[in-house]
């Protein structure tokens, strides 16, 4: 009787396994992979509208925080501003820009260039900017490590020309 049973065991679990307890494989487009991996990308947060914050740098992801976005019109000029805070008891010298677009997410003139700050332990600041285009009704607020070396070999690539 033992046996039987054992038997009756297995083939039921081969009979299991064989009929497609397993789940099926469904296709994965590319588009789908592509979208799904920019919107689990947590170091973009477009949350707010109007502003959309970007934390260009793996070590600053939980330790910088970029929060109470704020967008503006007075006049014909869009103002955006932005709190930093640290997070931990480090000092970090960092990077932002404001890149400025139009209402359908369009770039409206070259990005800003990059302009350094230094953030103390637990410290909160914030960082406005205004556009210089009527037609800019959104902003890129992007914050990143500042890259000494990048730095450095870009000018002297411009000093070599």
């Amino acid at each position: 009787m033992g046996n039987r049973k054992r038997e009756a065991i297995g083939l039921l679990a081969f009979a299991l396994v064989v009929s497609g307890c397993t789940p099926a494989a469904q296709p994965v487009y590319e588009s789908q992979v592509e979208y799904q991996e920019v919107a689990q990308l947590p170091a973009v947060d477009n949350s707010f509208p109007g502003i959309k914050r970007v934390i260009a740098s793996d070590t600053l992801l939980g330790n910088i925080e970029v929060t109470n976005p704020k967008l503006r019109v007075s006049g014909r000029y869009a103002t955006a501003q932005v709190t930093l805070q640290n997070l931990t008891q480090n000092r970090y010298e960092l990077e932002y820009q404001y890149e400025w677009e139009d209402a359908d997410a369009f770039s409206v003139a070259e990005p800003r260039p990059w302009k350094r700050l230094v953030l103390g332990p637990q410290e909160l600041k914030n960082y406005s900017e205004t556009s210089l285009r009527q037609e800019a009704t959104q902003a890129v607020f992007t914050i990143r490590l500042v890259d000494d070396t990048f730095i450095e070999l870009n000018k002297q690539l411009k000093s070599s020309n």
